[in-house]
């Protein structure tokens, strides 16, 4: 197969023929006339492995909007390479699916019944389910990632020490725990 692969590619390259589906190159004027178009370097944060990416960004007006997620090509880590969980990344925020508000179970496990709330109104729901149940601080678990751990570090581990809570999980939870 690896021959067969190579072969065409050969042939392609000599013959001056395109095999693989690519795009054509986009005047980025054509896209939005007057919007600004770059790069902005950044992590992706779907998993352990943080990494470096580069978002596609569309500016005009005090507005910018991302528009695709490829590998860093500088990256020592990734080498340009990323997953297509992380290309995925970009419906964390788009997708028209995504959930936006805060919901609450209506019927019994495995129905899938729910209800909008206000975030006021879910933080109450699991305090008095707190509340109700008692438990010990060894019973919690919190769980974070590495751009959380990153961003709420100097309140996350004395939130843990100050409560009592042993239990903490995250993806790198290294970076959190070890680092200045």
């Amino acid at each position: 197969a690896a021959g067969l692969v190579m072969g065409l590619g050969y042939f392609a390259s000599k013959y001056n023929f395109n095999i693989f589906v690519t795009r054509d190159a986009v005047n980025d004027e054509e896209l939005q006339p007057g919007w600004q178009y770059s790069y902005v370097p950044s992590i992706c944060a779907f998993c352990s492995s943080t990494c470096d990416i580069l978002v596609e960004t569309e500016y005009k007006n005090g507005y910018m909007r991302d528009l695709e997620i490829d590998g860093n090509p500088l990256s020592p880590l990734n080498e340009g390479k990323v997953c297509p969980r992380g290309r995925a990344g970009i419906f964390r925020t788009y997708n028209v699916d995504r959930l936006k508000t805060p919901l609450i179970r209506t019927g019994p496990k495995g129905t899938w019944s729910f209800r909008e709330a206000t975030w006021e109104e879910a933080i109450n729901y699991i305090m008095q389910n707190i509340k109700q149940l008692n438990p010990q601080p060894y019973e919690f678990l919190l769980i974070g990632g590495g751009i959380p751990c990153a961003n709420y570090k100097p309140y996350f581990i004395p939130f843990t020490l100050g409560t009592q809570i042993p239990n903490i999980n995250g993806t790198p939870m290294q970076t959190c725990l070890f680092s200045d």
